[in-house]
């Protein structure tokens, strides 16, 4: 009894053992959340204009385009909650706009309120020191997000995927000469297409939070729906489509200061601008951060939704 408990032992401490250098192992990785909030801990008095948002703003808005004191705080998946947080966090006192995606699913997204995303709000408390949730919680480990986990750890075998400028943008949606995009907008539309909207009050909310903060500061808040191909637009939900319009002229009628512009069917871009069905390359990065960066030094009027 005493051998077999001690081998228990053994076995527990070496399966311990190696979490535990999964852990470190995975932490020490390259991360844009940790790269982030160290830029921002040190740089955030020079930030001018902040992009927050989802994988449409890191990848669709480069901040070096948009000229000196241009960052991004977006990332993959991010919403509006932590859009909300991360605009609070740090200090940026020559701060002057903030650019803001209103997609297609921004207002039914929520990593809390849906288990199998829940283990996205991790990155912020892990590695951008968020206090929304407790350190010692499943969202202050690597580990005990198991399925995440386990997809860090094939870095050991597979190049990293997924890269980033010293300014925040995402760089890895390359244009390639004579590559198709990915026209992917059926299975695209429909993963983002939600039949229970619930969470459209939740994200509206933190959405006025938002703009009542700017207007506090003084900051321009921009809104962009960025530009999706016409395979997405096709497959979107009526229903869905029309609570985004019925949401956004409240909050448009509500917040004066914010400014909407809606691309999402421009013409100006064409199919070597994307990626796939709703995300742009570095091209098409490129055409939508130039319009930005005139609507920022213009001061352009606020578009209506489509």
């Amino acid at each position: 009894m005493k051998a077999f408990l001690r081998l228990t032992a053994l076995f527990s401490a070496l399966i311990l053992l190696t979490l535990g250098a999964g852990e470190i192992y995975v932490r020490h990785l390259p991360n844009p959340a940790r790269d982030k909030h160290a830029y921002m801990l040190d740089h955030s008095a020079e930030v001018q204009t902040l992009i927050l948002g989802s994988s449409h703003t890191f990848y669709g808005v480069n901040p070096a385009w948009l000229g000196p004191g241009a960052y991004s705080l977006a990332q993959v998946s991010q919403t509006y909650r932590y859009d909300d947080y991360l605009l609070r966090r740090y200090p940026m006192p020559r701060l002057r706009a903030v650019v803001l995606p209103f997609s297609y699913f921004s207002l039914y997204e929520d990593f809390e309120s849906r288990p199998e995303t829940a283990w996205l709000a991790s990155r912020y408390r892990i590695y951008m020191d968020c206090p929304l949730h407790p350190r010692l919680s499943t969202y202050g480990f690597e580990v005990l997000n198991f399925a995440s986990f386990k997809e860090k750890l094939k870095s050991l075998w597979q190049p990293a995927r997924l890269s980033w400028t010293d300014r925040g943008w995402g760089a890895n949606y390359t244009y390639q000469q004579g590559l198709t995009p990915i026209d992917n907008g059926p299975a695209r539309a429909q993963s983002n297409t939600y039949v229970d909207r619930s969470l459209a009050s939740l994200n509206a909310g933190f959405l006025s939070s938002m703009a009542t903060w700017c207007s506090r500061h003084g900051v321009r808040l921009i809104l962009v729906t960025t530009p999706v191909m016409p395979s997405f637009r096709a497959n979107e939900s009526p229903a869905q489509r029309a609570e985004n319009e019925r949401l956004l002229h409240r909050l448009l009628s509500r917040h004066g200061n914010i400014e909407y512009y809606d691309f999402e069917a421009d013409t100006r871009f064409t199919s070597d601008d994307f990626y796939d069905a709703d995300h742009l390359n570095n091209r098409g990065a490129r055409r939508l951060t130039s319009l930005l960066r005139h609507i920022l030094e213009r001061g352009e009027a606020r578009h209506a939704p489509r």
